[in-house]
């Protein structure tokens, strides 16, 4: 298959940082993404938030620079930079052009190596996370996923979906978050990918300069052992609003089982594509009772969540679920015709490039390829694999990841009495 993007060059920095790089001068600008393996699955119960709370802060101020004139700094030379933490990293994107790449570098290193974590920036930061969760409280979405996300997982670590609560981001201190980052920003414990118009030599040159600072560590953060089988029970939480909002599901696959891209061809029939797959020809365009209904597999080490989402109006939430779980069945029992098999596979594969046609969207793949450990011929790979997909792989893998019987069902809306009175 001819190739849509630049050679991924694999260096090791004298420093002993790992970076990918993927060199490409049709614009002068420089992307960078610096995933430090230390996010929400790793917090201590008690502190949930904390992660995120960090993130937040690696830009409010750094160095000798408080908050307001590192911004400054950043605005001077045109740079953007972001910092967010999900389930698994804390994660800095940096956005520069190319003539300005030293002095970049070097406020990202800064962020990196000696956040000020300011007590006023800390508290507008409290502030601004509480004001998310109690907002939260009112979005029947956000409550679903609160309560979903750990009947899915049990008490595993997975189940932290990293926002906190009133209590656990409250109680979060200045020391917290500089044990965090003390703990977690470490050479080893965070890989590096930079895509544009850079050479292999500048590029770890300025990684080495900017991370001078940290120490190497003592090898990358990892879940050890994954989640205990889901346990199958219906979570109902009474709301006030004219739509329920529907999540069912249970464990998924992770991203190295041998069975995710029959598993990828298998979801894009089932309710992979809003209008195309089965789910939304059923749900949404045949009986018009959800806008947006779905199927996701999200994969984690370990193991995955696999699920069907959908909204509808309360007193159809019944007749939804009817039809969702019709299809769950149908997939696992019945072989796909060929010729809906095919229409999938094409999909899949001629929409790919799409997800790498900017230096944007390669940093994202490059950053994602690079912590999941997919290999530098992930690229290359992924449409062959997807072609290779029979109907047979996909009603095994059918059978091997949904079990009907052995879903967790979320409903946040009103309740059947409620609709029925």
């Amino acid at each position: 298959m001819q190739k849509h993007h630049p050679e991924i060059q694999v260096l090791t920095t004298p420093g002993g940082v790992t970076v990918w790089l993927m060199e490409s001068h049709e614009l002068p600008m420089v992307s960078v993404d610096v995933s430090v393996r230390g996010g929400s699955v790793f917090e201590p119960a008690g502190k949930e938030g904390l992660a995120q709370m960090t993130a937040r802060l690696l830009d409010e101020g750094a160095g000798e620079l408080k908050a307001k004139a590192y911004k400054d700094a950043l605005e001077g030379i045109g740079a953007r930079l972001s910092a967010d933490a999900d389930s698994q990293d804390i994660t800095l994107r940096l956005m520069t052009l190319q003539e300005h790449a030293g002095r970049a570098f070097e406020l990202l290193g800064m962020a990196l190596c000696v956040p000020r974590f300011d007590v006023d920036a800390l508290k507008r930061v409290r502030e601004g996370m509480l004001a998310d969760i109690r907002q939260g409280d009112e979005d029947p979405a956000t409550v679903a996923w609160r309560l979903f996300r750990p009947a899915v997982y049990g008490g595993h670590v997975y189940g932290n979906s990293g926002e906190g609560t009133l209590e656990s981001v409250g109680k979060l201190a200045e020391n917290d978050v500089r044990a965090w980052h003390r703990d977690n920003f470490t050479k080893e414990n965070m890989v590096v990918a930079v895509v544009g118009a850079i050479g292999a030599g500048e590029v770890t040159r300025l990684v080495d300069a900017a991370m001078d600072g940290l120490f190497r560590g003592s090898g990358r953060a990892a879940v050890r052992q994954g989640p205990a089988a889901t346990i199958p029970r219906i979570v109902r939480s009474p709301m006030d609003v004219p739509q329920g909002t529907v999540l069912m599901g249970h464990l998924g696959f992770s991203r190295d089982d041998p069975d995710y891209y029959a598993l990828l061809v298998m979801n894009e029939i089932l309710g992979g594509g809003v209008l195309t797959s089965r789910l939304g020809a059923d749900v949404r365009e045949k009986h018009g009772l959800a806008y947006d209904v779905r199927s996701v597999n999200s994969p984690l080490p370990h193991n995955g969540m696999f699920y069907v989402s959908f909204a509808t109006d309360n007193a159809k939430v019944e007749m939804a679920l009817g039809l969702v779980r019709k299809h769950l069945n149908l997939i696992r029992d019945e072989l796909v015709p060929q010729d809906e098999l095919n229409d999938a596979k094409a999909y899949l594969v001629g929409s790919f490039p799409l997800r790498t046609d900017s230096n944007a969207k390669l940093l994202n793949m490059l950053a994602m390829m690079q912590g999941e450990g997919l290999g530098t011929d992930y690229l290359e790979r992924w449409p062959e694999r997807i072609a290779a997909v029979s109907a047979d792989d996909v009603q095994r893998v059918a059978r091997r990841l949904i079990q009907p019987d052995g879903m967790v069902l979320t409903v946040v809306g009103r309740q059947p009495d409620e609709v029925a009175a």
